[in-house]
Formats: structure tokens, C-alpha cells, sequence
């Protein structure tokens, strides 16, 4: 485990694969709606199933709670330059953190793609669904949403993959197709495929929605 700075939560975990047989890297970045119960351990499964792969993995830790959108980026930003490999950059987020993953990306050259599972990509209209009990509201506590926001970041270099599920309650699928919307509108290079399941399929590494992620970094890493 690496330390990136002196809080508990700075941490950030690497997957050795021993013998890679990939391109760069993959940084897991956890979800929970941005709230503190919910850590890193989130991501170990799918940290360690890419690494059985020959790909290097990382796990991200940052700080969260009530206040915490500039912390997190700051935090992501410190830890992404933790990543020793040469090469393409992908970030596989989960809900919230697909939020995180995507404002990185924008703030940061070095990310080559986002695989957003069941992201939060319109924090304007999570807002107004008043999503998880105000939980953008607690987010941002008065920060600019369109800092944070990862539909007014696009469009930015790196290639976003949405995906999401039909039966997700946690963050209705009408966020991921209103993304997509205006991802094709302002010029984003991405790609959308909609799956069977609920908010939890995507970090099963036994699921057949983790099997479209690992393929979604072909060609970029292998």
C-alpha cells in the first residue's frame, strides 16, 4: 500500500501482476455516493481479477464526506502520479466514482480512458432527482457544480465508455442516457451499451457486466 498523503484515507493499493502482459495501467477509483462508510474495498475484487490478467492494477482510497469534491480530485491527482507504468491510462469507476474518474480525466492529460459503471455523469440532474437523500448537495456544500460536474467537462481527450444497468435504483438509468445525449451533442468521443442488472453486477468480477469492462480495454492495453 502507497501513501500519498498524511490522512488515513490517502492511500493507494497496487495488484502486481507479476509477469504483465499489458499495455500501462487501470486504476479502480470505489463508489458510495461519496460518503465515508463506503472504502476501497470496494474495488479489491476487480483490483485483483485484472492483475490475475497481466494487468497492472491500482485501488484508490481518497477522502469523502460532506464538503469533499475539491479533497477527492485533489487526492485522485496525487495518487494517479503514483502510477509507475508507461502507457495508456484507464479508469474503471463505480457510481460516484465514475463521477471522480471522469473529473480526473479532465484535469489530468495522462488518463487515457474512463469505464464508467453505473455512473453519476450528470450531477445537475442527480440534483434535481434528489438522489440518495440530497447526496450531491453534500457533495459540493456550496462548490461550483460545474467543477465537478462531468457532463460540462466534455468534452476532454480521454475516451469515455458508459455503461449501466436497466434495473438499477440507485442511480436511475435515465442519468446514463441523458449523458450520452449530450456526449454526442458537445463532441465527446465515447461509447454507451446498456446491460441487464442492477447498481451491484458491475463490481461482481463474476458478471458478465465485468466481462464487457475487461474487454472495453482492448486495444488500448492488450
Amino acid at each position: 500500500m502507497m501513501h500519498y498523503g498524511a490522512h488515513p484515507d490517502q492511500h493507494l493499493q497496487f495488484f502486481d501482476p507479476g509477469q504483465s502482459t499489458a499495455a500501462g495501467a487501470v486504476m479502480i477509483i470505489h463508489g458510495g455516493y461519496w460518503r465515508e462508510k463506503y472504502t476501497a474495498e470496494l474495488g479489491v475484487p476487480l483490483a485483483q481479477d485484472l492483475a490475475a490478467r497481466g494487468i497492472p492494477a491500482y485501488n484508490l482510497e481518497y477522502r469523502r464526506g460532506p464538503g469533499s469534491a475539491a479533497e477527492m480530485l485533489a487526492d485522485a491527482r496525487l495518487a494517479l502520479g503514483l502510477v509507475k507504468e508507461e502507457g495508456p491510462i484507464t479508469l474503471i469507476g463505480h457510481s460516484a466514482g465514475a463521477q471522480l474518474a471522469c473529473v480526473l480525466a479532465a484535469n489530468d492529460s495522462r488518463v487515457t480512458q474512463v469505464i464508467s459503471q453505473a455512473g453519476l455523469l450528470d450531477l445537475d440532474y442527480a440534483r434535481k432527482l434528489a438522489l440518495s437523500d440530497s447526496a450531491v448537495d453534500l457533495l459540493l456544500d456550496g462548490a461550483p457544480l460545474a467543477t465537478y460536474n462531468p457532463v460540462e467537462l466534455w468534452p476532454m481527450p480521454a475516451r469515455v465508455v458508459i455503461f449501466h444497468g436497466r434495473d438499477d435504483a440507485d442511480v436511475p438509468s435515465r442519468i446514463a442516457r441523458r449523458a450520452v445525449q449530450k456526449a454526442a451533442a458537445l463532441g465527446q468521443d465515447y461509447r454507451f451499451a446498456m446491460f441487464q442488472g442492477d447498481h451491484y453486477t458491475w463490481i461482481d468480477p463474476r458478471s458478465s457486466q465485468w466481462a464487457a469492462c475487461v474487454r472495453a480495454l482492448s486495444p488500448l492495453h492488450y
